[in-house]
């Protein structure tokens, strides 16, 4: 028997930036989990223990939920909206960022600004892990074979599902054999270990946790740095202020034809609190 489904109305914002957040989301989006076509995207999810589908169509302003649990409507009506950022306080971020002699040009060229959020805070955090000091591209080959090899297939996904499995849980990939997918040792020994740690509740993703708090746990995980942990931060806890100082595309990017410390990076940061969150996602966009 099918699922069934409900669609509901997004609301966009007014200028909302949907090409820019959709081309974010394709870039990192992971065959088999998440899809983005045209202007939607589509992502496998598990709720009370079921696993379905949602779509967001920002063209249309729509959400599509496919689950046989009704509450899983309101679960992804919430996530939807820190998924795409939606409630982001623009016209504080446009004044923060006005007078800057970087941002306000490239506020004025590029428009608002969305800090993308993440359906689950352990898949980012992995994906996260896959990421370091290799391209987006690399990490989502590498990703894709993870879930070719470990994911759960949804057992009522037809032949057409191109979101037909889910993400592994931290107990699944704790255990699991990550050999042969173009990881090194030390990345394994890092996927692995923060597995362990959200198993055991040592790290997790509740925004309600102060970001120093979560960076501390983080970087007490073998392999995991502060750029690794302030992108989570970022996308996972909606920290507006959280800041990837050693990012080597923002330490590039501020001062074209200089590369700035990580030290110098943070202190030239200072001006853009308490947004330097999409101060990033700015330079990003404009590097």
């Amino acid at each position: 028997m099918p699922l069934p489904s409900t669609r509901f109305d997004l609301a966009l914002p007014a200028r909302y930036p949907a090409e820019a957040v959709l081309a974010f989301f394709a870039r990192r989006a992971i065959p088999g989990v998440e899809q983005v076509a045209g202007s939607c995207y589509r992502r496998s999810f598990a709720f009370a223990g079921t696993a379905g589908w949602f779509e967001v169509d920002i063209g249309r302003g729509m959400v599509e939920v496919t689950h046989a649990t009704a509450d899983a409507i309101e679960k992804v009506r919430s996530r939807v909206r820190t998924l795409l950022d939606l409630d982001a306080p623009q016209a504080r971020i446009r004044r923060c960022f006005a007078r800057d002699a970087r941002l306000g040009p490239l506020l004025r060229t590029h428009g608002d600004i969305r800090v993308p959020g993440c359906w689950d805070g352990f898949e980012l955090g992995v994906r996260a892990v896959l990421g370091q000091q290799i391209t987006v591209a690399a990490a989502r080959t590498i990703a894709a074979r993870i879930i070719a090899r470990h994911a759960v297939r949804i057992a009522h996904a037809d032949g057409e599902e191109s979101c037909h499995s889910l993400f592994p849980d931290a107990a699944a990939l704790a255990t699991a054999n990550l050999d042969g997918l173009g990881l090194t040792g030390a990345r394994i020994a890092t996927v692995q270990a923060l597995a362990r740690a959200v198993s055991v509740g040592e790290v997790d993703f509740d925004p309600a946790q102060t970001t120093a708090h979560f960076v501390a746990r983080c970087t007490a995980v073998r392999g995991i740095g502060d750029w690794t942990a302030h992108y989570m931060a970022m996308r996972a806890l909606r920290d507006a202020d959280a800041f990837p100082a050693a990012d080597i595309v923002l330490r590039k990017v501020l001062q074209p034809g200089t590369t700035l410390s990580a030290k110098q990076l943070e202190q030239a940061s200072q001006v853009w609190r308490p947004f330097r969150a999409y101060a990033v996602l700015l330079l990003w966009r404009a590097a």
